[in-house]
């Protein structure tokens, strides 16, 4: 039986390696965050970078459907958010940052596969 596994799971505006992982720069985050979702779960993201962020930009949407693909999550949408959709992240950081108005913001949503079988090992309960 699984157990502390994530039915669903958000992340809004991260940054550091979490932001790393989720733009499918770094393949650490990115396994961790596929080792959190339960079989079928899906994940949404919200996520900002802008040049000067100092991070690599936001791939093109088939070079980040591989970089999820690699970890056995398929990216669902990688599109603009709406403005309803940052609002909704009732996120402060987003209203430092003006996400949305000043900056652009991106929404994707990613989803683990039913069968649950990533190539990792699955947690016992």
């Amino acid at each position: 039986m699984l157990c502390g596994l994530a039915e669903s799971l958000t992340v809004n505006f991260p940054w550091g390696s979490l932001l790393r992982g989720v733009l499918g720069h770094d393949d650490a985050v990115l396994a961790g965050v596929a080792r959190l979702l339960a079989p079928g779960a899906r994940a949404s993201v919200l996520v900002s970078v802008v040049p000067r962020d100092g991070v690599s930009p936001m791939p093109a949407g088939e070079a980040l459907a591989a970089a999820y693909a690699r970890h056995g999550l398929a990216l669902l949408e990688a599109r603009a958010a709406t403005p309803a959709e940052v609002a909704a992240s009732g996120s402060s950081w987003a209203k430092r940052l003006r996400a949305g108005t000043a900056r652009p913001v991106a929404f994707l949503s990613v989803q683990a596969p039913a069968g649950g079988r990533r190539g990792v090992s699955p947690r016992r309960g």
